[in-house]
């Protein structure tokens, strides 16, 4: 085809030229990091950059090219470690409540263990504290079906050994009308919900400042409860 009057031929390799210019020209501060090039690092970073979104837009505000810019990463690197975004959003809210959980294992069954109330109150709600926005994309979770009942069943062996520590105090005090299980199912339920229902109990209770402090303080009490025989 003929070329027009007033522009000159393209140089062989020009476009590839400019997507190899050096730090600092132009889309040189697209991505936040330089890509991590070991699999567990590069994970991590998908990760951390999913949460972040997650929070600042929600779980649908977000697109993979964008994600991959945000961790400095390919946009392949996360099919192929995911298998595209349904993957990422249930490793993502997995591995929180991975780490609380071995957080509450190592207060219960670690060197120094302490098995009182108060201590896992204080832990769990320390965790929403520092992740305010964790418990309501759970909430959507569960509410879309994208946690379904195999995202958290990998940790249904440390759920047990959690139990099977809370039996064996409870017959050491002689207690037989207790299951470990609703007390466990009360205690996850009264830490997620009240964060997940703050506005609504403010609003129907007239709660003040200081009523998280009183919630739990009633929570530990209804817990230590369960060990009286």
């Amino acid at each position: 085809m003929a070329r027009r009057a007033g522009t000159s031929p393209r140089p062989p390799g020009a476009g590839a030229t400019r997507r190899r210019r050096a730090p600092g020209g132009a889309g040189a501060g697209r991505r936040r990091t330089r890509a991590p090039r070991d699999r567990d690092a590069t994970v991590a970073a998908i990760i951390a950059a999913a949460t972040e979104l997650m929070a600042e837009k929600g779980p649908d505000g977000f697109g993979l090219a964008e994600l991959g810019d945000h961790a400095g990463v390919s946009f392949g690197l996360i099919h192929r470690y995911f298998g595209g975004k349904t993957g990422l959003l249930k490793e993502a809210l997995r591995q929180p409540f991975a780490r609380q959980l071995a957080r509450v294992l190592d207060l219960y069954t670690g060197a120094g263990a302490v098995r009182e109330p108060a201590p896992l109150v204080a832990l769990l709600f320390s965790a929403q504290a520092r992740a305010p926005h964790y418990v309501r994309l759970i909430a959507w979770g569960l509410l879309t079906e994208l946690l379904t009942e195999d995202v958290f069943a990998t940790h249904r062996e440390s759920v047990n050994r959690l139990l099977e520590g809370y039996r064996n105090d409870l017959a050491a005090a002689g207690i037989a009308d207790v299951d470990a299980r609703a007390v466990a199912a009360l205690t996850l339920t009264a830490t997620l919900g009240f964060q997940l229902f703050r506005p609504l109990l403010d609003s129907l209770l007239a709660t003040g400042a200081d009523f998280e402090t009183i919630y739990r303080r009633h929570l530990e009490m209804a817990l230590a409860s369960f060990r009286r025989p």
